[in-house]
């Protein structure tokens, strides 16, 4: 009787890449390619090597939990944060004890940093075991939908991935409250009084980090710089466009860069056409009202042929987005099927479960211990109203 080996956990290595891509169709039932991997772990700009610990029996890895390094910034404090991406086991080795092994270990090679957190934004299957490692559920972000087909959706329900089942599941239960609500801003408008704006199909870096730049949120977020634009848009599975909002000076005010997937003619055209709002800056709303509506304005006149517009709440001004007709899955009727998505962090280093409520260090030197190491800047780790998270800044892959 041949008799299974227990796992061994180790660090990611280079060799291992072919064996993490069978792993992953095994267990998503997806397949990706090479130049996926390299886009997504091995050229990330802000670590030397992929963050990943592996499971390895009899030769074959049989569980993966990989990490993507990504820039924090709050006001004027930085940081480097680890989120936790495609954490998987082989069915076959389920109930084994291997997550707690793997994420032990994982913890335990970083500990002395990288990075300074993790956030994530886990399934209701992983929250208790990452809890269990001192993560915190901060809270749930608002993601916002604009259903401009309702009938291609109802039909992809079954089959849908996971982020864009609460639209399909929308289409399917609500479909005549939604067919109400879209229809009140059905069509494109052209962009408000002296707002043009401007299509790029090659990404205007400059232009997105002089935005950012000009107003720095204070909550949590993504710093944006050249590094995190060349990467995180360099997606071989991505076609972005970015739109520019220019002033009567022609002056740049605000930008916002999307990305279709499932336009007709691709491999996964079967499914809904859909566009997702990865990022709009200035990241922190301060842009002109005027603005972001032509922004919106150019997006769904180009976007007339696809199933469902998607945008994180952080993006644009709630006002702005329901007047384009998009609705919050936290909100009726999108809240009787959807799924919320949770946002939970960790420190690096966690001394006791006291951490988090100790008095911080009041004094001139920032002391790395206790409530300190919960905070970014003056900003809470584990409080809602700290985080301001695009799509962008999500595991979206």
């Amino acid at each position: 009787m041949h008799t299974q080996r227990r796992a061994t956990v180790r660090p990611f290595r280079p060799e291992d890449r072919d064996a993490f891509l069978d792993l992953y169709e095994a267990v998503w039932g997806t397949r990706k390619g090479k130049e996926w991997f390299a886009w997504r772990f091995t050229a990330n700009p802000y670590v030397e090597e992929v963050p990943m610990v592996v499971a390895e029996a009899d030769g074959e890895l049989v569980g993966a939990e990989p990490c993507l390094a990504v820039p924090l910034r709050a006001g004027d404090a930085s940081a480097l944060a680890f989120q936790p991406a495609d954490w998987m086991v082989h069915p076959d080795h389920r109930r084994r004890g291997l997550f707690t092994e793997m994420t032990e270990r994982l913890l335990d090679r970083y500990e002395d940093g990288p990075p300074d957190f993790y956030y994530n934004f886990p399934s209701a299957a992983i929250l208790p075991g990452l809890q269990s490692f001192d993560w915190r559920e901060v809270g749930t972000l608002s993601t916002y939908y604009r259903v401009q087909d309702l009938s291609r959706l109802a039909a992809a329900r079954s089959t849908e991935k996971p982020q864009w089942k609460a639209a399909a599941g929308l289409g399917y239960l609500a479909a005549p409250v939604v067919s109400g609500l879209t229809s009140l801003n059905g069509g494109a408008t052209d962009p408000p009084g002296e707002w043009t704006v401007d299509r790029h199909k090659t990404t205007p870096t400059a232009t997105l980090v002089d935005l950012y730049r000009s107003s720095v949120p204070e909550t949590i977020h993504v710093r944006r710089d050249p590094r995190w634009y060349r990467w995180r848009l360099a997606n071989p599975r991505w076609d972005p466009t970015t739109y520019v909002v220019n002033d009567e000076h022609g002056t740049p005010a605000a930008a916002l860069v999307a990305v279709a997937h499932g336009r007709r003619g691709e491999s996964d055209s079967t499914g809904p056409r859909k566009v997702s709002v990865l990022d709009v800056v200035p990241a922190d709303g301060s842009a002109p009202t005027g603005s972001y509506e032509a922004l919106l304005s150019a997006l769904v006149a180009d976007a007339d042929d696809a199933d469902v517009l998607k945008c994180a709440g952080a993006s644009l001004p709630r006002s702005v987005l329901r007047r384009y007709g998009f609705r919050a899955d936290d909100e009726f009727p999108l809240s009787m099927v959807s799924t919320p998505t949770r946002l939970i962090a960790r420190p690096t280093v966690v001394d006791s479960e006291d951490d988090a409520d100790a008095e911080p260090d009041t004094g001139d030197r920032v002391d790395p211990s206790g409530a300190e190491r919960w905070r970014l800047g003056a900003a809470d780790l584990i409080d809602p109203e700290s985080w301001s998270v695009q799509l962008s800044g999500q595991d979206i892959a």
